[in-house]
């Protein structure tokens, strides 16, 4: 079975499970409303679009149970690429909605000039920052490398407890950018610690596949870093990243999932994965949804989130459970304290 098939099965496996509810149009109207309301609240999804079993479909299930459980409309705007952005961000501006939210960089000057053209409508971006911004603009960025850093402590173990003469734990990135480079900073920073930690010598590598959707790619580096001795690989690369997982799969090694649990959002690779590491867009999306609702809009700015506010994070060990031992498990928290606190540095 080639990787696209496996890709078409885990997005089928995906529906199925209601993980989220996926968009399948430009405008698809994912809302549930009471006659009385009348607050909008419209998400455009980052390049690639819904579909992805991890960030894109993370925010839409955070809007879609805002929408079922806060009584306001919602809907979704699917892009593929910074053409898309633009023209969702203007939809639901000509639509009249009330907070547009939008993701990662890819947004960030389509949403500066609509927030400066439209004082009143609200905008929320994720996953980065805008200088200086507007009255009617926040922004959200996540401590991702804290959780990242736990999961290449994790990885590290791993690899040392499955292959004790030449432990490898790799990467895969797509597009280099800040929030991608946020990821491997602190997974290589976490081996590091482990090594340092242990007095072991795990080896570090890995690639980007310069595109967030081509699995092909994904696949081909993860195969590459396997057949160079990977025995735990963590790709951060959107739908590239699923291919990864599926070469991962093929070739008997372990993997660690992204942004959401994906464990639960790709059943498929499920049985490879000793953890993931979370980037919790959907609260944050839920949380503002709400506060906006009750108390009206307040506090523009730029918002740092992390281990403190529980908004990253990594996820249970599932069938590994019981496999991975309980000093680590403790040292997981011990180190979780630490970057809290700042006496464990990530590096980013």
């Amino acid at each position: 079975m080639n990787y696209q098939n496996r890709l078409s099965i885990f997005k089928f496996t995906f529906i199925v499970m209601a993980i989220a509810a996926l968009a399948s149009c430009k405008k698809d109207d994912d809302s549930t409303t009471t006659p009385t309301t009348k607050l909008k609240i419209g998400l455009v999804s980052a390049e690639v679009g819904f579909g992805d079993l991890g960030y894109n479909d993370l925010a839409l299930a955070g809007l879609n149970q805002a929408g079922t459980d806060l009584g306001v409309t919602t809907e979704s705007y699917d892009c593929n690429d910074s053409n898309d952005i633009k023209l969702g961000i203007n939809y639901f501006v000509q639509n009249n909605f009330d907070v547009i939210f939008c993701l990662s960089y890819g947004a960030k000057y389509s949403l500066l000039q609509a927030a400066q053209a439209n004082p009143t409508k609200k905008f929320i971006l994720l996953d980065d920052t805008i200088s200086n911004p507007p009255a009617n603009v926040k922004c959200f960025v996540y401590q991702v490398d804290q959780a990242s850093f736990l999961c290449g402590f994790l990885g590290a173990y791993w690899a040392e407890k499955k292959d004790p003469a030449n432990p490898v734990s790799s990467w895969v990135g797509g597009i280099q950018i800040p929030a991608i480079e946020q990821f491997k900073t602190g997974y290589l920073s976490g081996i590091t610690y482990y090594n340092s930690t242990y007095s072991r010598n795990v080896i570090a590598n890995g690639n980007y596949t310069n595109s967030f959707s081509d699995t092909v790619a994904g696949a081909n580096i993860a195969s590459g870093l396997i057949t160079g001795g990977a025995d735990v690989v963590f790709p951060f690369a959107g739908e590239s990243g699923l291919g990864a997982l599926s070469a991962t799969k093929a070739a008997g090694k372990w993997a660690i999932g992204v942004d959401v649990d994906q464990y639960i959002s790709a059943p498929n690779v499920s049985s490879i994965l000793i953890s993931s590491c979370l980037k919790k867009i959907n609260v944050t999306i839920y949380n503002e949804t709400k506060k906006f609702r009750d108390n009206g809009w307040n506090n523009s700015g730029n918002f740092i989130t992390g281990l403190s506010t529980e908004d990253v994070g990594y996820a249970p060990f599932h069938d590994y459970e019981t496999q991975i031992a309980d000093s680590i498990k403790n040292e997981m928290i011990t180190i979780k304290g630490g970057l809290i606190n700042g006496s464990i540095v990530t590096g980013w």
